[in-house]
């Protein structure tokens, strides 16, 4: 980056960058070491508070611009620090134990800062990326209220509230019409979840806050200090299981939350009734909080029990992880609505299919460790997709399952994208508008070579069904496709890349090249398009040559179907896409990981040939997007692509790559020549 344009950049963020100095000036000085009140001897946490406040900082000033971060970032923390002031001193007075506790405590602490920008922040994000972040933080600062109690702990909530409120206003102002959200903001398993980690980390935080005053804090003093390790990691595990919809997250935490509740009614209720220390009458108003407050510490887990106890049946994951269909029914609705041009590869054996409890259409999709991937676009109208799209995510939330939206095009990235879903480059695929599709021109001058060289040796193109074969035919298409898939050094890929066995369905076309000796020397593969009840063109699948091919034998094929598809008065072929293709003019560090996949994967599965072979027919390029609900699930749904794609990968496979690219780094060395397309 060239200094003149970071500097402007900086320029653009003025309190970013003032308060980023800042920081740094406090964190090389030292005073700031212990500025966070609820952990003054760890100075590492105060430094942590301190890149909070830069992070979130940077990010408000982005959304809600300088001066309003500014505002924001310097009115709702002042305000809430007299608020709680106000609250402390009126609560003292009136003989109030939390509030006579407080006083004297230090009400400031960078972290208020953090949330009250946070808070505003969130205001101007799409609707799913502001409840998670809204949810994460009250989490956090609702947990050291409750726990922690001190005076910074109630300035940081009341900051957090200040801040939301002036982020919300403001957001509202220059707000247009939020899109259809895909599915609830706050479900009721996100609600339990973090109820079990507010319970399990106030618990592991208290024995580590000095002096601890929050209402829950008796927590603590019910067991001892290994006790309350164990409780704490076991609330937090059963949080992860219930987040996954494992009915073992269920059992778990029920058995926890019943003994902490048996162990807390036990210590602070059966035993003072049974000592006579409980009375109502003649006390005081601390004495009277006091004995409320013991009673509580026994109640919220019970509280929570009998929510998770009633809820169990919406936390676990259904039993049935398909809600639907038939093939055929699936069929009909890909020929009635609009899946494009990838639909027809949600037929395939392997996959599941959900329907619209309304009919509004179908999604095909696969599971993997728990992830649902899809099989590419939900097949229905235009003007249902993001309703289909909505209640499938619905339904992968009510099975525990991460919904992923695999090798989608552009319409279905744009409503997820809006709602806060993570996009990420996958593929291109080439579209071939068949319509002005010809052999002139210099740069068909490969296709009119393969056409011509196909003509002089009695090479003809036929246009077929698998089941109109007869069985000397069948026989030579199976050994071209199978002998492809045994010369490779790793298993054949699958999901949403076919093979032979998919060729054997009557909506399926096939072109071959046949020999003037009726000896079929190469197969393509075609899945039908439709849009709205009427077949608009054809995807190219299985594209296997045999060993006595001609060469260019793959552009002849590809360049006889897209006549013939024009002389039938389509509009459109698809080349199908190439996965781990880069898309025009994408530099980012994702594009960077795939590219450099691509390179690794070449000797077995030639993805950079096969795009450079597409570029022949001047086709046009349209992306293809993985789109994930966060970016925290993508690792695990990378490795659910990787078991759907690749199904029987083992570590024996990674010598056989590392021995291909040996064989590959050979052949450049004795034959200097480009490579061809994939066969």
């Amino acid at each position: 980056m060239a200094p003149a344009t970071l500097v402007g950049r900086l320029r653009r963020f003025p309190v970013s960058v003032a308060v980023t100095v800042a920081a740094a000036a406090l964190v090389v000085s030292a005073r700031m070491a212990h500025a966070e009140p609820d952990f003054p001897h760890h100075p590492p946490v105060a430094c942590l508070a301190l890149v909070a406040v830069v992070l979130t900082t940077v990010l408000a000033e982005r959304s809600l611009g300088s001066l309003r971060t500014l505002v924001i970032g310097t009115a709702a923390p002042t305000l809430a620090i007299l608020a709680t002031l106000l609250t402390v001193t009126i609560g003292s007075a009136l003989g109030e134990a939390h509030a006579e506790f407080a006083v004297g405590q230090p009400l400031f602490a960078p972290s208020v800062v953090a949330a009250a920008l946070l808070g505003a922040a969130s205001a101007t994000m799409p609707v799913q990326r502001r409840w998670r972040t809204r949810t994460a933080l009250w989490t956090v600062v609702l947990t050291l209220v409750l726990f922690a109690g001190h005076g910074s702990d109630l300035a940081r909530a009341l900051a957090t509230l200040l801040g939301t409120v002036a982020g919300v206003v403001v957001a509202r102002r220059a707000s247009s019409p939020e899109p259809r959200t895909t599915r609830d903001p706050v479900s009721p398993r996100t609600v339990v979840v973090s109820v079990l980690i507010a319970l399990g980390a106030g618990t592991l935080v208290t024995p580590v806050v000095p002096d601890p005053d929050g209402v829950l804090s008796p927590f603590a003093d019910a067991m001892s200090d290994r006790a309350v390790l164990v409780v704490g990691l076991l609330l937090l595990c059963a949080a992860w299981l219930v987040q996954r919809g494992r009915r073992s997250g269920i059992v778990l935490a029920t058995g926890v939350l019943l003994t902490l509740t048996a162990v807390l009614a036990d210590v602070f209720f059966i035993e003072p009734m049974q000592d006579g220390d409980v009375q109502w009458q003649g006390l005081g108003l601390d004495a009277i909080e006091w004995q409320v407050t013991l009673l509580g510490a026994w109640l919220v887990p019970a509280a929570v029990l009998l929510a998770v106890v009633a809820l169990r049946g919406r936390l676990v994951r259904a039993r049935f992880h398909s809600a639907g269909t038939g093939r055929d029914d699936l069929v009909e609705m890909l020929r009635g609505g609009d899946a494009g041009t990838l639909g027809h590869m949600g037929t395939w054996r392997g996959n599941a299919t959900w329907t619209h409890p309304g009919g509004l259409g179908a999604v095909a999709y696969r599971v993997r460790g728990e992830v649902a991937l899809t099989v590419s676009d939900p097949a229905c109208a235009a003007a249902d997709r993001p309703e289909v799209v909505a209640a499938f995510t619905a339904f992968c939330e009510r099975n525990g399952w991460v919904p992923a939206f695999t090798s989608v095009h552009e319409p279905v990235r744009t409503i997820l994208v809006a709602d806060g879903w993570t996009a990420l480059p996958v593929g291109v695929e080439s579209v071939l508008d068949v319509t002005t599709f010809d052999l002139r021109g210099k740069k068909r001058q490969d296709l009119r070579t393969a056409s011509n060289r196909a003509d002089r040796e009695g090479l003809r193109d036929e246009w077929t069904t698998f089941a109109a074969l007869d069985d000397g035919r069948r026989a030579e298409v199976e050994a071209i496709c199978t002998r492809w898939a045994s010369d490779r050094r790793l298993p054949e890929m699958g999901f949403t890349l076919g093979g032979f066995r998919e060729l054997d369905d009557p909506d399926v076309r096939l072109m071959l090249a046949v020999t003037a000796d009726e000896h079929v020397t190469a197969v393509t593969s075609w899945l039908p398009v439709y849009e709205h009840g009427v077949l608009t063109g054809w995807t190219l699948d299985v594209m296997r040559r045999g060993e006595d091919g001609m060469p260019g034998v793959m552009e002849f094929l590809i360049a006889r179907t897209a006549l013939r598809a024009r002389e039938a008065g389509l509009t459109t072929i698809s080349l199908s896409g190439t996965p781990l293709a880069a898309h025009a003019g994408a530099r980012s560090l994702v594009v960077r990981g795939s590219l450099l996949l691509a390179r690794v994967l070449e000797p077995v599965y030639g993805f950079r040939s096969l795009q450079r072979f597409k570029e022949k027919f001047g086709a046009r390029h349209e992306p293809l997007w993985l789109i994930v609900p966060t970016p925290l699930h993508v690792p695990r749904v990378a490795r659910a692509l990787a078991s759907a794609y690749v199904p029987g990968l083992r570590p024996k496979h990674l010598w056989a790559l590392r021995q291909a690219h040996r064989a590959a780094a050979v052949e450049r060395a004795t034959v200097p020549s480009s490579r061809g397309v994939r066969s």
